[in-house]
């Protein structure tokens, strides 16, 4: 069984190419990560402009860990200033 970590946003307008670069470096931090079993960059194919990440994990604990680190930290910390309201994150255990 793996921990998923599914993160959603729309950037403001005219950000979008910022928030697809922080959301890069997030996913490539993740995949060195201890635990990370896949992080993946994900945009949306209905021309919503919905952008995120998706990232797998051998447990919570490990997704916790990489999620708190000081250098996810600033980058997420600058995601938000480049995105909308609704930021949504969400967590799955898959079967």
């Amino acid at each position: 069984m793996a921990y998923v970590r599914i993160s959603l946003m729309r950037p403001l307008s005219g950000r979008d190419q910022e928030a697809l670069k922080l959301n890069s470096e997030l996913v490539e931090l993740y995949r060195d990560q201890q635990g990370c079993l896949g992080s993946h960059l994900i945009t949306a194919a209905d021309g919503s402009g919905e952008m995120g990440r998706v990232s797998f994990w051998a447990s919570e604990a490990a997704a916790d860990t990489a999620a708190t680190t000081d250098r996810s930290l600033f980058l997420r910390s600058r995601l938000h200033l480049l995105v909308r309201r609704g930021h949504q994150d969400r967590s799955f255990q898959s079967q």
